[in-house]
C-alpha cells in the first residue's frame, strides 16, 4: 500500500511540475524583476529629467514606475545575452561564468544539473534525429536510444551491412552514455518526437509519451533496408 502511495506521490509532482515551474517563472518575472528593474529604470530617468514621479498617464497615477517596462526591459536584455553568447567574447564569458560556479560547491551541482538538463534538450534538433529501439543488452530486452547518423568511412567499409550511429543515453541524465553500430536491419524506429523520448528517458519510464500516428513505424529487423539521414520512415 505505501508502495502505491508512493508511485501516486511521484506521479502527481510529476504531472503538477510543469504547471508549478510556470508559475514560479512568471511570479518572478512579473513581481520581482519588473518591480526591480521597472523602479531602476523611473529612478534613471527621473535623475536624467525624462520624466518625473508620480506620473498620470490617462488618468492613473504611477508612484513609483510604470508596469511592464521592467519586463519588456528583461526580454531586452535576454535577446542581447543571446546576440553577445554566439560570439567570441560571449563565448569566453560563459566559459568563465562556468569556471566560477564549479568553484562553489553548492551553486557547483545546481548549475552542473540545470546546464546538463538544458543540454539534453539541445540536442532535440541538432545531434538526434529519430527515437530508436534496439535490442540491448541482450536479445528480446529493448534499449531506448537516438539515431544520429549512419556509419561511414572505415567502419562501414569493415561490415557488409549497413550500420546506423545510435546513442543510448543513460537514465536520468541522458547527456551521458555510449555510442552503438548497429546493423540497420536491427533498429526498430519509432514515432515520438526527440524531446517525448528524452522525457521518457529521464523520467525513467514514469512520463510515458502520447501516441503520435504519423504512419506506420517501421522495423527495419524485418525489411533490411537502410535509412538516409534525417528522414522520417
Amino acid at each position: 500500500m505505501w508502495k502505491r502511495i508512493r508511485t501516486y506521490l511521484i506521479l502527481g509532482v510529476i504531472a503538477l511540475l510543469p504547471t508549478v515551474a510556470t508559475l514560479y517563472v512568471l511570479k518572478l518575472l512579473f513581481a520581482i524583476i519588473d518591480p526591480t528593474l521597472g523602479v531602476a529604470t523611473a529612478k534613471l530617468l527621473h535623475w536624467l529629467g525624462v520624466v518625473q514621479f508620480p506620473l498620470v498617464i490617462g488618468g492613473i497615477v504611477f508612484h513609483t514606475h510604470i508596469p511592464g517596462v521592467g519586463t519588456l526591459l528583461t526580454l531586452g536584455i535576454l535577446i542581447l545575452i543571446g546576440m553577445m553568447a554566439r560570439s567570441l567574447i560571449g563565448k569566453q564569458v560563459l566559459r568563465f561564468t562556468e569556471h566560477l560556479f564549479s568553484r562553489i560547491p553548492l551553486a557547483r551541482n545546481i548549475y552542473s544539473t540545470v546546464q546538463q538538463v538544458i543540454s539534453a534538450f539541445a540536442h532535440d534538433k541538432t545531434s538526434f534525429k529519430r527515437v530508436v529501439m534496439v535490442e540491448y543488452p541482450r536479445k528480446g530486452v529493448y534499449t531506448l536510444g537516438f539515431y544520429t547518423g549512419e556509419g561511414s568511412g572505415e567502419i562501414q567499409r569493415e561490415e557488409k551491412n549497413q550500420l546506423l550511429n545510435i546513442f543510448l543515453p543513460t537514465t536520468p541524465n541522458p547527456t551521458s552514455g555510449w555510442l552503438v553500430l548497429v546493423p540497420a536491419a536491427d533498429v526498430v524506429f519509432l514515432n515520438m518526437s526527440v524531446e517525448d523520448g528524452l522525457k521518457y528517458i529521464i523520467s525513467g519510464g514514469v512520463v510515458v509519451p502520447p501516441v503520435r500516428e504519423i504512419g506506420p513505424v517501421k522495423d527495419h529487423r524485418k525489411e533490411g533496408i537502410s535509412v538516409e539521414p534525417g528522414t522520417v520512415d
